[in-house]
């Protein structure tokens, strides 16, 4: 058994990290870490059940879970009415792609916007994909290119939604409310990862255009959807305005109310729920379509309810503790600052695929410290987000290979090369916020 605090109260961590690594499946990463987290710290097997059964279930990590799970279900709903296609065709009209720069620009609109909105990289893609495709390949992009954009507007969008995972989580360990976070740090790392995708982009484009182009295999591969009648249209608009102000009206009075991200569950259930009806689904059509949505995100869910025992055992042995009586000496000298970018440069380098329990882990490590330091909330909620997402971009993850999936692209150099690019763009501008602390 080991004697709190002691720093190897973070062998579970560690071995997290390298299973994660490895391509364990998250879950049974995470479930291996608590049995050895465990069985280092002396605990029972009651112990485990009822950590897990009354703290995981409790925890706001489980919260977080559901929310990712309702937003899954929102997703699906606003795929089966119409509305996400309409959302990514207004856009396509209005914005008029007939030159390249236009095309990139509508496809990284298109992404963001729906990533924002709908709290899913990898959903909002998946929609954005098919009725994009064969406009911007027919305006001149290469299949590296809109894998990019994909990837980065994505990214970006995540950032700046009201009830993504990401600004979720940071409300709720923060204690800020969404226009702090958004404006202390998703807007302005949104910001620079949207302009180093489209210069990226720009960049590459001539000569992916002769190594990556699309075919007309390429293109016919996706399937290009019937024109609907008159009284579909016209379902589908209806649709689209219920869909848009009922969200937006939500998330105005949560943010009037100061509802903060506990009020997100209702956001999402209520604009589901009117959407459907609006779009002529059934109350039982609209139950089905939200699970069928929401049943590809469970495992997110169960691995954020086993998250909590997993920090738990940590805490029990002083992990956390030790970790920062061991990092003080370094940061008393150099003060706020060193703390800002010597955290961020820790945490960049850490668990790639899984930025909501990334949040946690730094957030749990670092706090003391923090405290300590009196370093101000909405400068530590940047470095939070910083040293969550940036993984996302300096490894190969799930994501970026998603991206490159549905852009139909087997260019794995420009995605890696972009990753790096982006995360020293941002990890430079944590540098400078820091120094003026």
């Amino acid at each position: 058994m080991i004697q709190s605090p002691s720093l190897l109260g973070l062998v579970p961590l560690l071995l997290f990290i390298g299973l994660i690594f490895i391509r364990w499946n998250p879950i049974a990463a995470i479930g291996t870490s608590i049995i050895v987290g465990a069985l280092m710290s002396g605990a029972s097997l009651m112990d485990v059940a009822t950590v897990i059964g009354k703290n995981g279930m409790a925890d706001f990590i489980a919260y977080i879970g559901l929310v990712i799970l309702a937003g899954g279900g929102l997703g699906k709903i606003a795929e089966k009415t119409g509305v996400a296609r309409n959302i990514v065709r207004f856009i396509m009209n209005n914005v008029g792609i007939n030159t390249p720069n236009k095309a990139m620009i509508s496809t990284m609109i298109a992404s963001s916007l729906l990533a924002a909105l709908l709290g899913t990289l990898a959903g909002a893609n998946a929609i954005v994909a098919p009725v994009l495709i064969p406009v911007v390949a027919a305006a001149g992009l290469s299949s590296s290119v809109v894998a990019i954009l994909f990837h980065g507007a994505a990214a970006a969008g995540l950032l700046l939604g009201p009830f993504t995972p990401p600004m979720v989580t940071l409300m709720e360990l923060t204690g800020l409310t969404y226009a702090q976070v958004l404006l202390h740090a998703g807007l302005p790392v949104a910001v620079i990862i949207w302009v180093v995708t489209f210069v990226y982009s720009k960049r590459i484009l001539k000569k992916t255009l002769l190594l990556h182009p699309y075919s007309d295999d390429d293109i016919s591969a996706f399937q290009q959807e019937e024109q609907p009648d008159a009284r579909t249209r016209k379902i589908t608009t209806q649709a689209t305005v219920a869909f848009l102000i009922t969200l937006l009206g939500s998330i105005a009075y949560g943010i009037a109310i100061k509802g903060g991200s506990t009020f997100t569950i209702v956001v999402i259930l209520l604009t589901a729920l009117i959407t459907g009806l609006v779009g002529r689904l059934t109350p039982n059509q609209i139950a089905d379509t939200f699970v069928e949505g929401a049943k590809p995100l469970l495992w997110i869910f169960i691995q954020f309810i086993l998250f909590t025992p997993f920090i738990y055992f940590t805490e029990k042995m002083g992990g956390f503790e030790a970790l920062k009586n061991l990092l003080l000496p370094y940061v008393e000298h150099g003060g706020q600052t060193t703390m800002i970018i010597l955290s961020t440069l820790v945490n960049i380098t850490g668990i790639p695929g899984a930025a909501v329990a990334h949040s946690i882990l730094m957030h749990k490590m670092f706090l003391p410290t923090v405290t300590d330091l009196a370093i101000p909330m909405p400068v530590w909620v940047l470095a939070l987000l910083v040293g969550s997402q940036m993984p996302f971009f300096l490894y190969p993850t799930g994501d970026a290979l998603g991206s490159m999936g549905l852009a139909r692209s087997k260019d794995l150099k420009n995605v890696i090369v972009f990753g790096v690019v982006v995360t020293a763009a941002v990890f430079l501008f944590i540098v400078v916020r820091a120094l003026f602390l």
